[in-house]
């Protein structure tokens, strides 16, 4: 099954944890460890309001706090490298890993490294954010 089959199988299953008035923006495929799949699952209100849940490949909501905050933090660390880089992203999902990380920074001479740097702020922002609007309790 290709990646962009798995991100609508799970974008299927995730729809269904939505609240009345929200839809589901965004499936983002990370894996924080090779072998382990995370999707982190975008909901967002008509006010602008976001809320959160990370499913696991057999669409299985992750209670781990440490494994959801550990995938945010790399699929946001990717975004931040792939718009350095200038890496085109197209339709298509990506799979945010820290081996894809490493091959952005490879080929971008050192560009990536400072981007990442000075963004650690608004990752962290983000993290914090998805803890909180998180759809279930994080243990």
């Amino acid at each position: 099954m290709s990646l962009s089959e798995d991100v609508g199988r799970i974008a299927e299953v995730a729809e269904r944890y939505a609240a009345p008035g929200e839809e589901l923006a965004a499936v983002v495929p990370v894996e924080p460890a090779s072998g382990e799949r995370v999707y982190l699952c975008a909901f967002a209100q008509a006010d602008g309001t976001q809320s959160w849940l990370g499913l696991d490949d057999r669409g299985t909501p992750l209670r781990n706090r440490t494994l959801v905050r550990d995938a945010a933090s790399i699929a946001a660390l990717v975004e931040i490298a792939e718009e350095s880089a200038a890496v085109p992203t197209g339709d298509e999902p990506r799979l945010a890993s820290p081996a894809y990380l490493d091959s952005l920074g490879a080929v971008a001479n050192g560009t990536v490294a400072g981007a990442l740097q000075s963004a650690l702020p608004a990752i962290d922002e983000l993290t914090r954010d998805l803890e909180l609007n998180y759809k279930l309790e994080l243990e």
